[in-house]
């Protein structure tokens, strides 16, 4: 799968047919679909290569009152029109936010992984395809880098990504990485595709919005338009790395022996916390989160820490183990 905007082309239809020349017209996918143009592009692009077999997927976050449920309606009028069973349900993501000690923004990611999993066990489908971009992997990379993410962070995201929610395991497929945003803009226009515009995407207060609204033109005017080529290119080189870097990483068990980590060069000791972290569900772990994690080894230090989610890290017994939320 094609995965660089240095092979995009402006045909849209010819860079997803690409895209998903592996994958099987015969099988059933789930799509997740919110109503935008990217999701709305993706839809009608997969029914015009042929895919007969999808399953659209809408959730409503709750955050834009009516708007949102204007949303839910297009998307289910669009499924019903193409042909494409349609599963819907709405909640608070700013509820769950708040009881979780999560930012709106994760909190909102995990309500969705969370759908999708239901979505999975229901349908008994395991390949999900979303609408994420080329632009938006750009935008990102640049966010990550900002927050002070390492290679993982840089690398952006994958063209396919195996989630884990409980018990559920599912692959998220994202094969518009390799088109831009205007090539999709294109194909909506040329092709008269509905969609809906989210207002809060013109939202300044958001840090994403920031970066593709006034950063990155900012940058473009001072050096090149050629820097979101650039960026593209470093994430998949990280990509890569980290890959391998990845491999590399002991599976953990479910507590960690302090000596064993103590053992460990300080960079592995890190990824091994980092992994052991996901594995076990705790939302956002990043740098400040395995710092306090790694703080735990100092003996004379406190034994409990906290971690997003309102989780906990424990030491007892010479190990560290995690105490989910009550």
């Amino acid at each position: 799968m094609t995965t660089s905007a240095d092979n995009a082309s402006p045909d849209f239809l010819h860079d997803l047919a690409v895209a998903v020349a592996a994958y099987s017209l015969r099988r059933k996918y789930l799509i997740g679909v919110s109503g935008g143009r990217d999701s709305m592009a993706l839809l009608h692009g997969l029914r015009a290569l042929g895919f007969r077999h999808l399953v659209v997927c809408h959730l409503d976050h709750g955050l834009r009152g009516p708007s949102s449920r204007a949303d839910a309606r297009l998307v289910e009028k669009t499924a019903r029109k193409l042909g494409y069973r349609f599963l819907v349900e709405s909640c608070r993501a700013d509820l769950e936010a708040k009881k979780r000690g999560l930012s709106l923004e994760a909190a909102a990611r995990r309500l969705r992984h969370e759908f999708l999993a239901r979505c999975t066990r229901a349908e008994q489908c395991h390949d999900v395809f979303l609408a994420h971009h080329a632009d938006d992997q750009i935008e990102t990379v640049v966010l990550n880098l900002l927050r002070g993410t390492g290679s993982a962070g840089l690398g952006g995201m994958r063209s396919q990504s195996p989630l884990r929610v409980g018990k559920v395991e599912f692959i998220l497929h994202r094969p518009m990485l390799g088109i831009r945003r205007e090539s999709i803009a294109d194909y909506t226009s040329s092709s008269r595709v509905p969609f809906r515009e989210d207002a809060s995407n013109q939202d300044t207060r958001h840090t994403r919005n920031r970066i593709r609204q006034d950063a990155l033109p900012h940058l473009r005017k001072l050096f090149s338009e050629n820097i979101d080529e650039a960026i593209l290119r470093t994430a998949i080189i990280l990509r890569d790395e980290e890959a391998w870097m990845q491999s590399l990483v002991p599976a953990p068990s479910e507590t960690l022996a302090c000596e064993e980590l103590r053992a460990m060069p300080l960079a592995l000791r890190r990824r091994m916390i980092l992994r052991w972290l996901r594995e076990q569900n705790v939302p956002e772990p990043g740098f400040a989160e395995i710092e306090r994690v790694l703080g735990l080894l100092d003996l004379e230090g406190p034994a409990k820490v906290n971690l997003p989610g309102n989780w906990h890290a424990r030491r007892r017994t010479k190990h560290i183990f995690l105490e989910s939320p009550q």
